[in-house]
């Protein structure tokens, strides 16, 4: 592929849900323009895009997929995103780094999760739209139906760029309202043009003259000449829609068959004659070493800075980082600083990438999008810049996860592999995150949804050969006291020779919440000896780990050692240890111990008709409904609810908004458990008191 300047390149997005056909489409570019000598589906598990094991195994795109393009003397930079909230991370960094995005629609379906979603993220980013109704061929496709509920949810004004001609199975092709062309849909999946049927030219011609009129919108040259009676020219009509498309006045929509070929040669031509170049888009925001808001504007002249949005492991290349030039040129045998991490990268083995196929390339202008191999620390979201002048970007803000689930190894051996095989993971994608809960004693994944976490394991085996499972985590539990108590605590062994005494007497009561542990030593004319204070605390902290009724942590409790005995020849700081453990066990249980779970703050987001579901469950989940209210289109609610309830939630809000809703919790504070959980809990706890006794 040769080089290309700025004002050649156009970068946009593929988003949509997961069935609509986002990779078809692009399949069916490919093939149309000759890159492909066969039309690949999810079925044969062929497509260019989706060429890893999970995604074929699956059906559906897990990562994003880079598939650059030549058409009309510009480079089109297509970005083929996932359809599945799972994988937002590669959603979001797309859309940031793209130019505009292009919306994909089933014309048989609804309006689903993954194309409000898209439509938020290009609203958020400051994108054009671009919509593709697509498989118009399929039964019960009903475009007219689709542009309206895009209308209706959106609110955005529509342009259509081409007419179809008849839908599902009397679906024969589409007019190209800009050449007023048909493409028709008898060409085998590649492209091919019959004369617009004569009871259908009205209707071109009209629409034709709609579209007309938004071009004339896009400057006030165009709107006198337009009201004057005058004749738009081709290149004016151009130059108008990219106007009101740049600016996101209007939203193309272009009707499309992918397995048919219809519709890609205007989509391709829209990309290239209407989309923004990077040099025209909205700019990319950096920061400079004092803090300053840096703009960049995409100019070649520029210092060299490269914003990394995507890093993978290829089996036979390595590590790749996928980057977007904000400024300058990227060259290979050049040095550019990661200032993130304070080192230099020495840059070679640069390339571009068309799904798996890897293409060398001698430099990456400003706007552009390339691939380097073998970096040695650079990770996704970092920036590379000229060694001493260096600048920083955010990284890519990302939903907090979801779903939180313990993973262990199948098999011994693999017990130490974990750690360093997520590590691998989590570098590429930074919603994977892995911890060890030192208050359960597990080691936890986090993520986006119950799918995210199953295709992490799964590369788990398939990249590293470590087999994993993962189980519902123990929900970290504590225990405090609700009344004070008194009472000794003695240890008295004999058994030849010099002996063990400890004798120490105790007063246990409750301490503020959030205030922890207190101990007081009230011990007066050295009944016990000083030096034995530190022992006796010793053994309290050790019981408090050790808990009262069901094994887990107590906390904020206050404790005085008021009194006690010890022997000259057989008291020692391990005695006093044990008497002071055994005095906590004992006084502990005459204190009304409890079970305090901890409960966390949920924000539910979905559409106004699933509110009533969604607040019933969480009622059934002991939660408490904390407000209501709007948010955009859509309603939220606010409640606190047990963790323990929480741990399927993803799996369940899915279930009951049909994939639309969302959600976010943080934890809030712990509380006592109602009596009939907590005889449940300790019930659950007994057998591991036996073990450990």
């Amino acid at each position: 592929m040769k080089e290309y300047s700025t004002s050649q390149i156009r970068n946009v997005a593929v988003a949509g849900h997961s069935d609509a056909g986002k990779s078809s489409l692009i399949e069916s570019i490919l093939f149309n323009m000759k890159l492909t000598d066969r039309l690949g589906s999810t079925t044969d598990g062929n497509l260019v895009t989706d060429y890893e094991t999970e995604e074929i195994k699956r059906r559906v795109s897990i990562n994003s997929a880079l598939i650059p393009l030549e058409h009309k003397g510009v480079k089109i930079n297509m970005l083929d995103l996932p359809g599945y909230r799972d994988f937002v991370g590669d959603i979001r960094q797309g859309m940031r780094i793209s130019d505009a995005a292009i919306v994909v629609l089933d014309a048989s379906g609804g309006m689903p999760m993954g194309a409000e979603l898209a439509y938020e993220y290009a609203q958020e980013f400051e994108i054009p739209v671009i919509f593709v109704i697509n498989k118009l061929d399929h039964e019960r496709a009903a475009y007219e139906k689709v542009m309206q509920l895009i209308r209706d949810t959106f609110g955005c004004t529509l342009a259509q760029m081409n007419m179809p001609v008849g839908e599902g199975a009397s679906f024969v092709g589409a007019v190209n309202l800009l050449n007023m062309k048909m493409a028709s849909a008898a060409g085998g999946g590649k492209t091919s043009y019959v004369n617009i049927p004569d009871e259908e030219s009205a209707r071109a011609n009209e629409l034709h003259a709609a579209l007309v009129e938004f071009a004339a919108e896009g400057d006030d040259e165009l709107t006198m000449k337009f009201l004057d009676g005058e004749q738009l020219s081709d290149e004016e009509i151009l130059r108008g829609l990219r106007t009101v498309v740049t600016n996101r006045r209007v939203s193309p929509v272009i009707a499309a068959s992918s397995m048919q070929g219809v519709g890609v040669n205007t989509l391709l031509d829209l990309i290239a004659l209407c989309v923004p170049s990077p040099d025209q888009a909205h700019p990319f925001m950096g920061k400079a070493p004092n803090g300053d808001p840096v703009e960049f504007k995409y100019d070649e002249k520029g210092t060299t800075v490269a914003y990394v949005f995507k890093t993978v492991s290829d089996p036979f290349a390595g590590r790749l980082t996928f980057f977007k030039v904000l400024s300058g040129v990227v060259r290979n045998d050049s040095v550019l600083t990661n200032n993130r991490h304070s080192h230099d990268e020495r840059i070679s083995h640069l390339m571009t990438v068309r799904g798996k196929k890897q293409d060398p390339v001698t430099q990456v202008a400003a706007g552009d999008i390339g691939v380097l191999a073998k970096l040695g620390n650079t990770l996704t979201g970092d920036v590379l810049s000229e060694p001493k002048k260096p600048v920083d970007v955010e990284p890519t803000v990302m939903p907090k996860p979801v779903i939180q689930m313990a993973i262990k190894a199948k098999s011994k051996d693999d017990e130490e592999k974990i750690g360093i095989a997520m590590h691998r993971l989590t570098e590429q994608d930074p919603t994977l995150n892995l911890y060890r809960d030192p208050a359960i004693h597990q080691t936890i994944l986090t993520g986006m949804g119950d799918t995210h976490l199953d295709v992490a394991v799964s590369r788990l085996k398939n990249q590293s050969k470590v087999e994993v499972e993962l189980e519902i985590p123990r929900v970290p539990y504590r225990e405090t006291l609700t009344k004070k108590a008194e009472g000794e605590g003695k240890h008295k062994k004999q058994s030849g020779g010099r002996g063990q005494f400890g004798d120490c007497w105790l007063r246990l009561e409750p301490n503020a919440e959030g205030a922890g542990f207190e101990f007081k030593w009230e011990i007066v004319g050295g009944v016990i000896p000083t030096k034995f204070q530190p022992s006796i605390e010793k053994g309290l902290i050790q019981s408090l780990e050790r808990g009262i009724i069901a094994g887990y942590q107590v906390v904020d409790v206050k404790v005085a050692c008021y009194d006690g005995k010890f022997h000259a020849v057989d008291s020692s700081d391990m005695a006093f240890q044990v008497a002071a453990s055994k005095g906590f066990k004992t006084v502990a249980k005459q204190a009304g111990p409890v079970i305090l779970e901890p409960i966390y703050k949920l924000k539910v987001t979905v559409p106004e008709q699933y509110m009533g579901d969604v607040m019933g469950d969480l009622n059934s989940k002991r939660g408490r409904i904390l407000g209501m209210g709007a948010e955009g289109r859509k309603q939220v609610v606010e409640a606190l609810v047990p963790l323990s309830e929480m741990f399927e939630y993803s799996r369940e809000l899915r279930s009951i908004s049909q994939g639309r809703g969302m959600f976010e919790m943080d934890y809030h504070h712990y509380e006592r458990v109602p009596a009939e959980v907590q005889a449940k809990i300790v019930a659950a706890a007994a057998p591991d008191e036996e073990e450990e006794d």
